[in-house]
Parts: C-alpha cells; sequence; structure tokens
C-alpha cells in the first residue's frame, strides 16, 4: 500500500481539473478511482505560481535583550486593569 503525499493529491487534482475523470486520473497515477474520489477538491484551481509575490527584503533586527537573562518575572506582572479584566473573565467561566 503506498503512502499518499501532498504532492500526490496535487497532482490528482491537477490531473482531475484536466482529464475530468476519477478513472482517467487512476490510471495516470496509479491510485484507485476510490481513492482518487476521495482526495479530489470539488474547487481546485491550478494556480500560476509565476504571479506569487515573494518576501525578498531582509527581515528587521530582533532586539532581544529584554529577554536575555533569569529574571522574566516582570513580563507576568499584570496591571490593575488586567487584573479586574480576567476577574470578569472567571466570572463567565463559572459553571
Amino acid at each position: 500500500m503506498k503512502v499518499i503525499t501532498q504532492k500526490d493529491v496535487k497532482e490528482m487534482n491537477r490531473l482531475y481539473a484536466e482529464l475530468k475523470t476519477y478513472a482517467a486520473v487512476s490510471r495516470a497515477t496509479g491510485f484507485s478511482p476510490a481513492t482518487v474520489k476521495k482526495y479530489i477538491k470539488a474547487d481546485y484551481q491550478i494556480l500560476d505560481e509565476s504571479t506569487f509575490k515573494r518576501f525578498d527584503r531582509p527581515l528587521p533586527e530582533f532586539d532581544s535583550t529584554p529577554f536575555r537573562g533569569d529574571d522574566w518575572g516582570h513580563l507576568c506582572l499584570l496591571s490593575p486593569e488586567e487584573e479586574q479584566e480576567i476577574r470578569e473573565l472567571w466570572k463567565e467561566l463559572e459553571v
């Protein structure tokens, strides 16, 4: 039994958009028609990947200085408003 990969699913859908039958896709891929039918997406569209926009700028620098060391307790302190909001949420969650 062959494991079905995402590449297989993509190829099944591409072929189905072209060939229009499960049997034809089955013959082309070697999977049974029932297996092909299980993985076909009705609204599948072939996308032209050349039109995708790629993020090609360098990432901004991340200053990790506040996160160094062993004292992270200050990150867990709540303001009085945050404490009140949590108490109100607890009341809503009570059974």
